[in-house]
This record gives structure tokens, sequence and C-alpha cells, in this order.
């Protein structure tokens, strides 16, 4: 076996001819090149795709949270340019890297080139689990995330999957366990317009066409492979950058999944809003069938089982962490644990919160969750209650909405009296300046010396023994007015809650609008700060992505060869009164409309496009025993021979002579649909030359033009 060296990582492979045949694309040498430039991805400096698929931090959440002890060996089946390997290296005891692709290797090994438990072999992936199967290695984990792939590219016949599953399993030393992931055939993003990733064209996925897989049939490759246990997780929103992963233990709830644009690759099509109906499938319980990616951990049951992570490492290394809920002997636990070092300092301080809030809010009887730290993760109880924020929720589903404002009035009150004897005249310090800016306060105001920023509905819970404030992570000693920790309660709530913006919440907790946009403005300072540089996903999805295309615009793009028409009965004109008259113009672009009016029509009205356009009508007519001229009045402005401008998304042609029992109208006429700002163009240009006529048509012009006339005579 030959090898080369990247530092202290050795990519070996066993065919070096079939090696030197592999040319690498262009792609991955853009990425080598990156890597040896030390770029950062979180800075967000190149816009691109493959870098964001190659380089991004986020890709390890898919695996970095599973319990890897720092004795177990791990095998990575399938390992591309080490999206997820660093997770693996800070944990095991050793990794071995199988990847076909030569200069994916070469990415991998330069990417982790200090690591001194990472060997990377290069070639025919199942050639070398052979190679590796004879020479006496077998793993704790094996890490195969697009496995049923590679057996289609490896094996044939009706069950290979399952084949591949049954041979890569005799690798696993007793006890140890297989991960693979697959996109969901019925993801509902599929659904909702986006395209299957394997082929790149629409709804492949939901004809069966591509690389996705329902839950159904993943379970009975499964069966088939002999995997008798297997726990299902969901990655949200994909797997590719994920920030959550549920399971069956641990559900999504209502509101929970709110980020679902992730099309980096190319463009989609948006036909409806998925959070809403995913809120729909969860109150259904079937978001299992519909969630856009499947990751199974397959091998006997752990003593301790995780069933919900969360990450929130978008933002500064000082921040960044994950949220895990373990299952074991004793019951339910919540961790907080740092995925980075720099975050160590940021958990541990949780503990000294707890003991800083307890006094505080004990004098209103208000709880502190308990806060243990075991190693480098804060241990906090699993509370079982109902948020201030479900409570919510179960109201507005209701559309109680009196009963809403009342508990938002509780709130208020509840963090009135608990910060009230600690309240003092607010002044700005410097850490308040660094953290939230130095904005212009339109009145004075009081503020405690150490504030739960996270004192919102969602961490308040109402349990058995009382209320509890189940998370305090972002509590700091630094002033901050007590009425932006109400606003700021109240913004997040109503953020996607479009029906109780209305509510008036603001105004009676005091808050005015233009102390909305000051607050407003203070959070979107310590949202930079947090993030200290860091380019968050959703900052690159706006440079990256491909184009997202609106059932509104699809539909504007259908409607654009017909012409609506509203009928007046007597009752003025309404969508229920009117119907769609399909057009189809002639070489000329001459659009011949053939209108038949149903009985009792007092008057008519034809909308002509849905946007701004230019119409000329050459011929309209109706029909009673003979045909008869039709007049009519519109919403646009003449252009003489060029026919009506209209700058409104909302043209019309309204008949104004329409003779009681007309049974058809006839009408020829043009339509040039425009953009919104060349129509406004066209009109303001229009406004000029009229202007300039009056002027040149008035008694001073042309006074004024006699007088020049008598000078150029004497001169």
């Amino acid at each position: 076996m030959q090898e080369e060296r990247y530092g202290n990582v050795p990519v070996c492979y066993l065919d070096p001819d079939a090696i030197e045949l592999q040319r690498a694309p262009e792609e991955d040498e853009r990425i080598l090149t990156l890597l040896e430039e030390g770029y950062d991805c979180r800075t967000g400096s190149e816009v691109s795709w493959p870098v964001l698929y190659h380089l991004s931090h986020l890709r390890e959440n898919l695996t970095e949270w599973l319990p890897i002890g720092a004795e177990d060996m791990v095998l990575e089946f399938g390992a591309d340019s080490g999206q997820l390997t660093g997770g693996f290296l800070k944990k095991a005891g050793r990794v071995v890297c199988l990847e076909e692709r030569i200069s994916r290797c070469r990415i991998l090994a330069r990417r982790y080139a200090e690591a001194e438990n990472l060997t990377v072999y290069a070639g025919d992936v199942w050639k070398q689990l052979e190679w590796l199967g004879e020479h006496g290695e077998s793993f704790d984990w094996i890490i195969a995330p697009d496995l049923l792939m590679l057996a289609v590219q490896h094996f044939s016949g009706e069950q290979l999957q399952a084949e591949a599953l049954r041979i890569l399993r005799t690798y696993l030393k007793p006890g140890g366990h297989l991960l693979l992931a697959a996109d969901n055939r019925f993801g509902l993003k599929y659904w909702a317009g986006a395209m299957e990733p394997h082929t790149g064209n629409y709804f492949d996925s939901l004809t069966g066409q591509g690389m996705t897989v329902s839950k159904r049939e993943l379970e009975r490759i499964l069966e088939a492979g002999g995997c008798q246990e297997a726990v299902f997780y969901y990655p949200y929103p994909e797997r590719w950058f994920p920030t959550a992963l549920y399971s069956d233990q641990r559900l999504p709830k209502a509101g929970e999944l709110n980020r679902n644009l992730r099309n980096f690759e190319g463009e989609r099509l948006v036909l409806f809003e998925e959070e809403k109906v995913y809120d729909q499938l969860i109150a259904d319980g079937r978001f299992p069938e519909f969630s856009n990616a499947f990751l199974c951990v397959i091998g006997p049951r752990m003593e301790e089982e995780t069933i919900y992570v969360k990450y929130s490492n978008d933002r500064a290394k000082a921040y960044a962490l994950r949220t895990d809920i373990v299952k074991n002997m004793s019951g339910y636990e919540v961790r907080k644990v740092p995925v980075s070092s720099e975050a160590r300092a940021h958990v541990q301080r949780m503990k000294e919160w707890e003991e800083k809030l307890t006094p505080l809010y004990g004098r209103q009887q208000l709880g502190v969750n308990r806060c243990v730290m075991k190693k480098e993760a804060a241990c906090f109880e699993y509370l079982d209650g109902r948020t201030l924020e479900e409570r919510l929720d179960e109201l507005r589903s209701r559309r109680e909405y009196a009963a809403m404002t009342e508990e938002v009035g509780r709130f208020q009150s509840l963090l009135k009296e608990t910060l009230g004897p600690e309240l003092v005249p607010f002044e700005k310090s410097r850490q308040f300046v660094e953290m939230f800016g130095d904005p212009e306060f339109l009145r004075p105001y009081q503020g405690a010396p150490v504030n739960n920023l996270d004192w919102i509905f969602g961490n308040l819970m109402e349990t058995e023994t009382g209320v509890c404030v189940i998370d305090y992570e972002w509590t700091f000693e630094v002033q901050v007015p007590a009425l932006y920790l109400v606003w700021r309660a109240l913004s997040l709530y109503m953020h996607s809650r479009e029906d109780v913006k209305g509510l008036g919440w603001m105004a009676q907790a005091g808050i005015s609008a233009e102390e909305e946009a000051v607050f407003e403005e203070m959070e979107h300072h310590f949202q930079l700060w947090l993030l200290q540089g860091t380019v968050p996903i959703g900052a690159q999805y706006l440079k990256t992505a491909g184009r997202t295309i609106g059932l509104e615009e699809m539909l504007k793009t259908v409607r654009k060869n017909r012409v609506q028409v509203y009928v007046n009965r007597g009752e003025g004109y309404s969508e229920a009164e009117s119907f769609w008259v399909e057009t189809k113009p002639d070489k000329r672009g001459v659009v011949h409309l053939e209108v038949v009016l149903p009985e009792g029509v007092k008057n008519v009205r034809l909308d002509p496009a849905e946007c701004p356009c230019l119409v000329k009508v050459k011929q309209m007519r109706g029909e009673l025993g003979g045909t008869y001229e039709l007049e009519y009045v519109h919403n646009g402005r003449e252009l003489e021979e060029q026919g009506i401008l209209y700058t409104t998304p909302d043209p019309n042609l309204t008949v104004t002579n329409l003779v009681w029992g007309t049974q058809r109208m006839y009408v020829e006429m043009t339509v040039q649909e425009m953009y919104a700002d060349v129509a406004y163009a066209c009109m303001n240009l229009l406004n000029r030359v009229r202007a300039a006529e009056r002027i040149y048509r008035s008694g001073v012009f042309r006074v004024l033009k006699k007088v020049r006339g008598v000078f150029k005579r004497e001169g």
C-alpha cells in the first residue's frame, strides 16, 4: 500500500494506477486552495454553494452529537471531503475514513492535517473495507450517511441496499453502532416545490425518481438487512445544515419549524407556507412521514439515549453550544454542551447565573431551573409542565384573544414584581453600549443590574410546584431598561403570528411606536454582538441561494393571457360576480374577445391585466338584436394614438352605456404588460410633455415669443 502525507495524516491507496487516472475537478481544486489559504467559512466571503457544501461548520451538526467515547474506533464510510469528520476527531480514539475520490481525500487530509488519530484511504470503498477486514479491523461506530447511494453504485439485485447493510454490519464490534442518512421521498419541501437533490428536477422525488426513500421503504430496507434495532432521528430543516434533530420521543412543536428555505444549490418553487403546513402535520401526528430527511442509528439501545438535539453554533465561537435532551435510568435531563473550546466559559457561567437569579426570583415564589455542572456540560432538570407560550398558543387556536391579553398582562406584572426591588434609574454603561449600541432613548427608564434577557413566554413554565424559569442562558451583569425585556418577549412571540399583531399589546404595555423602533435597534445590535463577525447561514442563503419562485408569481404568468370580467347586477362589483375569459392574441398582437353576459346585468367592467400595462382599444361593441358602440371610462391615462397607460396593478375599463338585455360584448384590443418602474417613468414623461404643452399654449408664452421675434428683427 502506498501513501502520501499531509501533516500528520496519511492518505493511503491500494491501487496507485487507478488513483493516477483520476483528475481533480475544478471545484475540488478551489476547495483545496481555500484550505491552504486558511479560509474560514464563518466569514462568508466566498459566495458559493460548493464552498458552503464542503466547508461550512454546520455540516458537522448531523453527527457531532453522537456519544462517541475516547476509546472508540470510528469508520467513516464514504467520507467525501470530511464535512462530518471534525466532530469525530475531537472525541474518538481513532478515525478511519474511506473515500473513492482522491481529490476529496486530499481535501480531507489537508483539512485535518494536525490530527494524530486520523487515517484516510482512497479508492474503491468496498475494496478498502475488505482490506481492512483482512487485517483484523473492526469498529465501534460506522458512519455511512450515503450508504444507500453507494450500495446502488456497487451492488445489483432486488435487495442491494439491504445486502450492503448486512456486509457493513459485519465490521462492527459487539455492541457497535451503524449510522446512515437518507432524503425523504415525501419530504414536505418536495411538495412545496424543492427540486430532487440528485436529478435537479421538480417533483422527481414524489414520482419515485432519484435517490430518495420514504420512511416505510427505509424501514423495509432495515428489516431486510437484519437491523432489528434502529432509532429514527429527523434532521431539520434538512441533513446538509441541520439546526435540530428530533426523534419519535421528542417531536417538534407547533411554531418550531420556521426556517424552511434552503435551496442553496439552485432555484425552487414556493407553492405554500411550509411552516403552516408543518403545524397541521404536527397537530395530526404525521411529522415523521413528511420530515425532509432521516438519520438512523442502528444497534443495541444505549443506557443513555439522546432524544433531541438543538444547535446554537451559527454565531460567535464564544457562544456556540448544543442543547441535548437525554433519557437514562433516572429519567430525562437537559444539557447545554460547548461545541468549541471558546464556549466553555459561557456554559460554566450558567451555574453562576442560577445562584444569582434564585434569590432574586424566589421573592415572588418563582423557580429557577436547577443547574449542575458535569464535566463541560451544564445540566438542567427536565421539567414537566406547560410554558406560557404553549398556553398562549392554545388560547390562540381557539381565538380567545381576550384571554391571551389577560395572560400577557399577568406576565408583565410578574416581571415588574420580580425586578421591582432591584430597579434603579437606568444609565448607559460601557458594556451596554458594546452590546446594544448607543440608542437615543425618548424618556428615562428603570433597570436592574442583572438581567435575564430571555425572560420570554417560551422560558416560563407552569409546573406542579409553580412557575419556573427553565432557560436563562442570556443572563448578563448589564443594566437594560426593564421595558426592553417586555418588548423583547412580545416581539419574539408576535414575529410569526400575524393575527395577534393588531391586539394592541405594545400600547397596553406602555410602549410607543417610536420606542419600538429604538428597542428594535438595540436588538439588532445585540444580535450582531452575538455573531462577532460570523456570517450566519441565513445571511449566506441570501447571497448564495438560487431563485425562489412564489405561487403568486406563477399565477401571474398563468393569468397573462386572460381577461377578468366583472358584472354588476345592482349590488356593485365583486370577485364572486366575476369570471375569466381566456385570450389568444393574433399575429398582430390583437386580442379578440367575445363575452357572453348573464341575465340581469346592469353594467360590466373588464380588467385586461393584473399589472401596469398599455392598452389600446380598437373596438368595443354590444349585441342586442344588432350591435352598437360601447362607451367606457378607465383608471389609466390617455396617450392619444398609443392607447391608455396604466400604472396601477389593477387596470380596468368600465362600460357606461350598456343597454338592458345586452347578450354579448365584442372587444378588440392590444395589451402590453409593463414593469411598474417603466410605467411610472412613462407617466412622468407624459406629465412633463403635457406641462410643456400647457406652457406653449399659454398667453404668457405667446407674448414672450412675439417679443423675442421683435428683438431678432431689430438685431
